[in-house]
């Protein structure tokens, strides 16, 4: 994965990783992962994004963990980019977050 983040940025996520949610908006210039474990003790890949402002964004979905690669290929030819978090509704009722980039 290209633009990761640093060690210091992926220890604030794991820390005190601010929870996306949808209509977040900001400028994402770094992303990252870690494992960790869900309110059930289910093992879970959390994914993290580093704001341009230095706060740090975490998400527990699928759906954005698919999204990294090709995000941090994204950051590595513009530098940053504006990530906006969507909330949607599956036709189980399930709900699960996607992003778009500006």
């Amino acid at each position: 994965m290209a633009r990761e983040m640093t060690k210091k940025a992926l220890f604030n996520a794991k820390n005190n990783g601010i929870k996306m949610e949808d209509g977040l908006t900001f400028n994402c210039v770094s992303v990252g992962s870690f494992p960790d474990t869900d309110k059930d003790g289910n093992d879970v890949t959390v994914s993290a994004f580093e704001a341009d402002n230095g706060d740090v964004y975490t998400s527990i979905s699928a759906t954005v963990a698919g999204s990294l690669p090709l995000l941090g290929e994204i950051l590595d030819e513009d530098g940053s980019v504006q990530v906006i978090v969507h909330s949607n509704t599956s036709k189980n009722g399930r709900e699960f977050l996607t992003l778009s980039v500006k």
